[in-house]
């Protein structure tokens, strides 16, 4: 009996196993197929936003890097414009990534197929509130049935972040510039830090959204996959 019961168990975890990696096989090849219906000038589109993107950020980098550098060696005066400096660089670009992703989300809606998309990945952020969205996504995504509502999530969920980020880094910022001198604002610091990463990673979700939707678009002129 014991044996019978240990080569059931086998035999279903076997099976489990068998399913899981086909389905991933599968799910490889209907990636592939998509990847063939972007077009050369779609794939121009996506350069050019990387490459507005990286020049935007990159600019953020320095800007809170040289204040770090200043509050380190004690320039506090220089650290506060140039973190002023930073969170209005934050406040300008969180707005145009926001109106992107509505506008992607307006987009896939004219299309009958989505090609497939992936849920955030918790482990991609470092500010707690963003690892939570990550989570809620990765969780609701699972229960939404076609690509398109997936996409939506998506998008969805990468608004709300951006939205969060940039009032995360107003409010740090405020914190610093009204007690620049006061003890305990390292955690501040710390957060700003981890939203300079955090933009980063969101801006790179995103990229990988706009890819999937002209993807997807490409197909629909071309009939579908």
């Amino acid at each position: 009996m014991l044996w019978f019961w240990m080569s059931t168990v086998v035999a279903v975890f076997g099976g489990l196993i068998f399913l899981y990696l086909e389905g991933r096989r599968r799910e490889r090849r209907v990636e592939r197929d998509w990847e063939l219906a972007l077009t050369p000038k779609g794939e121009k589109l996506l350069h050019a936003l990387e490459l507005q993107t990286r020049a935007d950020l990159s600019l953020v980098d320095f800007t809170y890097t040289r204040a770090q550098e200043a509050q380190d060696i004690g320039h506090t005066t220089e650290a506060l414009r140039l973190l002023d400096a930073g969170c209005k660089l934050i406040e300008q670009y969180c707005p145009t990534m926001l109106r992107s992703l509505a506008a992607w989300g307006v987009l896939s809606r004219m299309v009958s197929a989505m090609a497939p998309v992936a849920p955030l990945r918790p482990k991609r952020f470092q500010l707690r509130q963003l690892v939570g969205l990550a989570y809620l996504n990765e969780f609701v995504h699972h229960f939404l049935v076609t690509t398109g509502e997936r996409f939506q999530l998506r998008v969805a969920i990468l608004a709300r972040g951006f939205s969060m980020l940039g009032r995360l880094v107003m409010r740090s910022t405020g914190r610093i510039k009204m007690a620049p001198a006061a003890p305990g604002l390292q955690p501040e610091w710390e957060q700003l830090a981890a939203a300079r990463h955090d933009v980063h990673a969101l801006t790179q979700e995103s990229l990988e959204t706009f890819r999937t939707l002209l993807m997807s678009m490409a197909a629909e002129r071309k009939g579908g996959i």
